[in-house]
């Protein structure tokens, strides 16, 4: 059990900074509604649980062979650094943001599930903490306690993206500027993850 709020701690300290898939469930609440927003993040809930199941059972491969991390960065900056363009010249906001907009539940949840598998970086991130569980003698081999552990993760990751989805329509609520800034915004937040994995790859310090 211990090991199922393991995943569910990992992957709402996780999904709480901005990323790729919070950012597209708060967009989503604002232009469309929280539970379109709440579909596509049990979607995205949905991918995840097979990333980091892929991941505690690959670990041990991931962890010998390093390369494989600076690979799925590389592969994650032109997708960052598309969603910003896309955002920022030609995403258009509703003319009616309060107003939940209609759509298929499958469609959404399959959106979800799009935009977790994009999000290249979660498997890095499970790979290092299943690695740091296992030094410390906490986990357990076995398909049972991947399996626990994927369900905390997929419970985390709803919690987490749940608040993004609930903010954001409470800030669309109390001001119109809002919704018809935030694709900016979110375009200014993926260029700054591009720019900040491509320091890594450089290794360049920001800071």
């Amino acid at each position: 059990m211990y090991l199922f709020f393991a995943g569910l701690i990992l992957s709402l300290t996780g999904s709480l900074p901005p990323g790729l898939i919070s950012l597209s469930v708060a967009q989503t609440a604002i232009f469309r509604g929280f539970w379109s927003a709440m579909l596509l993040a049990l979607g995205a809930a949905f991918s995840e649980f097979f990333q980091a199941m892929g991941a505690v059972i690959f670990a041990d491969w991931f962890l010998a062979h390093p390369v494989a991390s600076r690979v799925f960065q590389l592969a994650a900056i032109p997708i960052f650094l598309g969603l910003a363009v896309f955002l920022w010249f030609f995403a258009k906001p509703p003319r009616t943001p309060d107003a939940d907009v209609p759509v298929a539940p499958m469609r959404q949840f399959g959106r979800g599930v799009a935009v977790s598998f994009f999000n290249l970086l979660a498997i890095p991130y499970w790979v290092a903490y299943t690695g740091w569980l296992r030094v410390n003698g906490w986990w357990t081999d076995g398909w049972s306690a991947a399996f626990v552990f994927s369900a905390g993760v997929v419970v985390g990751t709803v919690g987490a993206l749940a608040l993004y989805a609930w903010l954001a329509r409470e800030m669309t609520r109390r001001s119109d500027l809002v919704a018809r800034l935030v694709n900016r915004f979110v375009a200014l937040i993926f260029l700054g993850l591009a720019l900040k994995l491509v320091a890594e790859v450089l290794n360049i310090k920001l800071f």
